[in-house]
């Protein structure tokens, strides 16, 4: 199977019942060579969309009652395997794409046009100002006015997850895990001999050797006694026996993506084990990322949660701060985050609900005074790949927890 046949089946098996669901008649993408919207990743994307056209409208029609969804594609450029996803394509010549896509408008009459333009969504804001501009012109005034957002659409679109996608999910997932797990492992690491970006390397390594593709790149930290936050890359760092070694990794394996972060402690040679005190902040940590995992109810609106679970483990005597977000398609996915409301930063997505099915990336910290480190404020940065139930009562990890 490839990654185009994933997206393939998805439009088949959910987009007409979303934009139902959200009461949309037409959703129309507009996009062009060299600025492509994001969302054509979602319908075609690598291998067999083309060069994308001078301009060209990718255009979803649902004419209501027991008909099928209408996928139409008005430009040019275009592989002739974009049939499987638009099976009327209709080019153009010296006449351009307008007349083209004023006529099929006013064939249909759709009374909301859905189109890419959100404040705060990016995947939801691909078209441009004169993408915009060209489209108005091109339908007139009154279809113009039943423009709206595509937002709520790709939501709600992008939550509806198939067997195959989770599959590939839970692949990637586990992949991304053992990578990490050796990169934190003697295989890699011997204190005193070992930097930083040795580390680094390696992770980068495997992903290739994997033919995985590239999601984002290891972000390494060391947290060290006596040392008040962490040691980055800046200066390439050897390890030290006593240290605590933490990574935020993700790979994308057929369109979809992981984010995991990880930690370690570098034993001292007369050690078998961490101090009593990283243990049981460790431990806290294990504790806030079930409770996290409980909370995660489709229904319930991602700032919500975030109060709830913080609250939750401050009455077990943890002090944690709950920072997550949906994944999937992109590492900070279509869907709620679990942050605080910010409307300037995470805008929309504070106040979207879970939804059942949906790919999460658990996210949090504990911090905790260690006594082996002279009561020195430690912080316990955590992230695992996770899937909302079916059934939407909780999340259910990927793998691991750690």
């Amino acid at each position: 199977m490839h990654e185009w046949d994933v997206k393939l089946e998805k439009m088949e098996l959910h987009l007409q019942a979303s934009m139902r669901r959200t009461d949309i008649d037409m959703w129309i993408i507009m996009s062009r060579e060299f600025n492509l919207d994001p969302m054509l990743q979602m319908f075609g994307d690598y291998g067999i969309s083309g060069w994308y056209g001078h301009r060209n409208a990718y255009i979803f029609f649902d004419p209501g009652n027991n008909l099928p969804l209408e996928r139409t594609l008005l430009g040019t450029h275009q592989s002739g395997r974009m049939r499987e996803f638009f099976p009327t394509i209709i080019s153009y010549g010296q006449e351009g794409l307008k007349p083209h896509l004023a006529d099929f408008i006013k064939d249909r009459n759709p009374k909301k046009i859905a189109i890419n333009r959100s404040r705060t969504v990016s995947m939801a804001d691909g078209i441009t100002v004169e993408m915009l501009a060209f489209l108005e012109d091109a339908i007139g005034p009154v279809y113009s006015s039943r423009l709206i957002s595509s937002q709520d659409l790709i939501f709600d679109y992008i939550s509806h997850r198939t067997v195959a996608e989770l599959e590939i999910e839970t692949e990637a997932s586990h992949r991304t895990w053992y990578i990490l797990r050796r990169a934190f492992s003697n295989e890699v690491v011997t204190p005193g001999k070992t930097r930083l970006m040795d580390i680094y390397g390696f992770i980068l390594q495997e992903w290739q050797n994997q033919d995985l593709e590239f999601n984002f790149a290891p972000g390494i930290t060391i947290y060290r006694k006596g040392v008040k936050g962490g040691i980055d890359d800046t200066k390439n760092p050897l390890v030290e026996a006593g240290d605590i070694l933490h990574v935020d990794f993700g790979v994308r394996l057929m369109g979809l993506v992981t984010d995991q972060q990880h930690v370690a402690y570098v034993l001292h040679p007369n050690e078998t084990e961490p101090p009593d005190g990283l243990k049981t902040l460790f431990k806290k940590s294990v504790i806030v990322g079930d409770i996290y995992a409980e909370e995660l109810k489709a229904g319930k609106i991602g700032v919500k949660v975030k109060a709830t679970i913080e609250k939750r483990s401050a009455k077990q005597g943890i002090k944690a701060s709950i920072y997550g977000h949906t994944q999937g398609n992109w590492v900070h996915g279509a869907g709620a985050r679990t942050v605080f409301d910010w409307p300037d930063r995470y805008g929309d997505f504070a106040r979207e609900p879970i939804r059942a099915n949906e790919f999460w990336s658990i996210e949090y910290s504990v911090q905790g005074k260690v006594p082996e480190w002279d009561n020195q404020m430690v912080r316990i940065p955590r992230e695992e790949d996770a899937v909302i139930k079916s059934d939407g009562s909780r999340a259910r990890f990927l793998i691991g927890p750690q």
